[in-house]
């Protein structure tokens, strides 16, 4: 096995990526706000819950702690540089729905709206907010989730078109675009 050399400390997040990421949307007394996360994760089954890290001076954390609800939007390869321009322009300062091109959806169970160019919709409702370190973790529970057919059912079925959006660092990314099943034998 090759040698491993130290490495700072907040890179342990850039080793555990790259994770799937996710625009969150957001709204509270008509403001509405987009922003690119990639650092999320299921928190259980029953019920279904998630958590979001957000840094305390965006937008989209003083609206999800105003609204108490938010949605996860899953784009793929092909809204690769809305989805970093989304990361990069404040809420404050611009409608990002509209420099990013995209289109605002209902949503089903929550007042934000919804990317309608993403393939898959998870709805949240704030369960609790955690202070840790330099960043909140949002902890939501499942509200309501939809996904385009053709690419999820019970898992992703990542053949062909509708790669994934991985980040890696900085305007890095990784498209996740074929899965790989394990196969045990006898011997293993």
């Amino acid at each position: 096995m090759a040698a491993k050399r130290p490495l700072d400390l907040p890179q342990a997040a850039r080793i555990l990526e790259p994770g799937p990421l996710a625009l969150v949307t957001s709204l509270h007394r008509g403001q509405h706000n987009i922003m690119t996360a990639s650092w999320l994760m299921p928190l259980g089954f029953g019920p279904p819950r998630l958590g979001v890290a957000i840094h305390p001076s965006r937008l989209t954390h003083e609206l999800i702690t105003q609204s108490e609800t938010f949605g996860l939007s899953i784009p793929t390869l092909d809204l690769l540089n809305a989805v970093h321009r989304c990361g990069l322009e404040s809420g404050r300062e611009v409608d990002k729905f509209l420099t990013a091109k995209l289109t605002p959806v209902d949503a089903v169970e929550i007042d934000a709206p919804l990317v309608g160019e993403c393939v898959a919709h998870i709805e949240c409702g704030l369960v609790q907010r955690l202070r840790l370190a330099d960043h909140d973790l949002f902890v939501a529970e499942v509200l309501a989730v939809s996904a385009v057919e053709d690419l999820f059912a019970d898992r992703w079925r990542l053949e062909g078109d509708g790669a994934l959006i991985h980040h890696i660092a900085g305007d890095h990314y990784a498209g996740l675009g074929k899965a790989y099943r394990a196969r045990l034998t006898e011997e293993e």
